[in-house]
C-alpha cells in the first residue's frame, strides 16, 4: 500500500511537467508552421514575378528560327565575321551578306626589271542556304600598271568572275574541328594576254580553272585555329598558235584568330602555293613551278550591327608572290 501511494504521488507531482512539455512543443510546431506559410507566401509572389517574364522571352525565342537567332549573335562579334571571310564559318539559312572590297598588290624581279602594281575594287556577295550551305559570287575590276624589259603596259577591266558553293561537313564538337568544304568555278572573264603578244596584260589569270577545298576550324579559347587545303585545275586553252597547259596548283594555309574583344578581333595567317609546270606547245616554262608564299596579319571591327571592316595586308615570302598585298573590305550583312 505504502507503494501505491508513493506512485501515485509521484505522477501527481509529475503532471505539471509533463503538460508544460506538450505546450511547448505546441509552440515550437505553431511557430514552425508559421515559418513554413511565410515561405510559401514568399514563392509564389516570386512566381508570379517572375515567371511571366520567363515565358515571354520563351515565347520570343521560340518565334525566331534558330538560324535568325545564331545569325543575331554572329553579326555582333568580329570573330565570326573574320572567320565568314577565312570559308571558314557559313551564313546561316536566308542570311545575305554583300561585300565591297579593294585589292592592291605590288610586284617586283631583278630579271627584266619587272614591275607590277594591280588595284582595284571589288564586289563579292555571300547567301546562307538550307542544309548548312552557302553560295558565293565574286567579281573585281582591275587597273594595272606593268613594266618588264622596257616594255610598259597600263590597262583596266573586268576581272575573272567566280561562283562558290560550300557545305558544313562537319559541326565542330570538343575534340572535333568543324570542317566545311567548297567548290567553285572562275571563268577567264579577265583580259590576259601573256601569251598571245610583246605587250602583256594581265587582268584575269586567262584560263577558266575549277577549284576544290576543305577547311577545318578548331576552337581553343580565346583563340581560334583554322586551316584549308585546296586544290585548282586550269583547263588548257590555245594562245599564238599554241596549246598552253597551266600546272595544277596546291594550296595550303594555316592561321590563327583571336577575338581581342566582342567588336574586334586580330588574325595570322601563313598561305603557300605548289605550282605544277606549265607548258607551251608541250614545252616546259622553267621557273613556273616556283611556289608563291605570303605571311598575312589582319583585323576585323565591327562598326555596327550590320557592318563590319575587315583589313589583311600580306608579305610576300617568295619570288613568285606578290611583294606585299592589302585587302581592306566591308562586309555588310542582311
Amino acid at each position: 500500500m505504502k507503494k501505491l501511494w508513493l506512485g501515485s504521488a509521484i505522477l501527481l507531482a509529475a503532471m505539471p511537467a509533463l503538460g508544460q512539455s506538450v505546450d511547448e512543443l505546441k509552440r515550437q510546431l505553431a511557430d514552425k508552421e508559421a515559418e513554413t506559410q511565410r515561405l510559401r507566401e514568399r514563392i509564389q509572389v516570386l512566381e508570379r514575378e517572375v515567371t511571366p517574364r520567363r515565358i515571354k522571352q520563351a515565347k520570343a525565342r521560340e518565334a525566331l528560327p534558330e538560324d535568325s537567332q545564331e545569325a543575331r549573335e554572329d553579326s555582333n562579334r568580329a570573330l565570326e565575321r573574320a572567320l565568314v571571310r577565312e570559308s571558314g564559318l557559313l551564313l546561316p539559312a536566308r542570311r545575305f551578306e554583300v561585300e565591297p572590297n579593294v585589292v592592291y598588290s605590288h610586284s617586283t624581279a631583278s630579271a627584266n626589271n619587272f614591275r607590277r602594281d594591280a588595284y582595284g575594287p571589288g564586289l563579292a556577295l555571300r547567301a546562307g542556304l538550307p542544309w548548312r550551305s552557302q553560295i558565293d559570287v565574286s567579281v573585281p575590276y582591275v587597273f594595272e600598271r606593268r613594266r618588264s624589259a622596257g616594255i610598259k603596259t597600263d590597262d583596266n577591266g573586268i576581272g575573272d568572275f567566280t561562283l562558290g558553293v560550300s557545305h558544313q561537313i562537319l559541326n565542330e564538337r570538343a575534340s572535333v574541328p568543324g570542317v566545311i568544304g567548297s567548290l567553285s568555278y572562275t571563268a577567264s572573264t579577265g583580259k590576259n594576254t601573256l601569251y598571245e603578244n610583246a605587250t602583256p596584260v594581265a587582268l584575269g589569270s586567262g584560263f577558266n580553272s575549277l577549284q576544290a577545298s576543305l577547311t577545318a576550324v578548331k576552337r581553343v579559347d580565346p583563340l581560334v585555329f583554322f586551316g584549308s587545303y585546296s586544290f585548282a585545275h586550269a583547263f588548257s586553252e590555245n594562245r599564238g598558235g599554241a596549246k598552253v597547259e597551266l600546272g595544277n596548283s596546291h594550296g595550303f594555309r594555316l592561321g590563327t584568330a583571336l577575338a581581342t574583344g566582342p567588336d574586334t578581333s586580330l588574325r595570322a595567317a601563313f598561305n603557300v602555293t605548289y605550282y605544277d609546270t606549265t607548258k607551251v606547245g608541250g614545252v616546259d616554262i622553267a621557273g613556273s613551278d616556283d611556289p608563291a608564299a605570303l605571311l598575312e596579319f589582319g583585323s576585323s571591327v565591327v562598326l555596327s550591327e550590320r557592318t563590319a571592316l575587315d583589313v589583311l595586308v600580306g608579305a610576300g615570302l617568295t619570288s613568285n608572290a606578290p611583294k606585299y598585298r592589302v585587302t581592306v573590305a566591308l562586309p555588310i550583312r542582311f
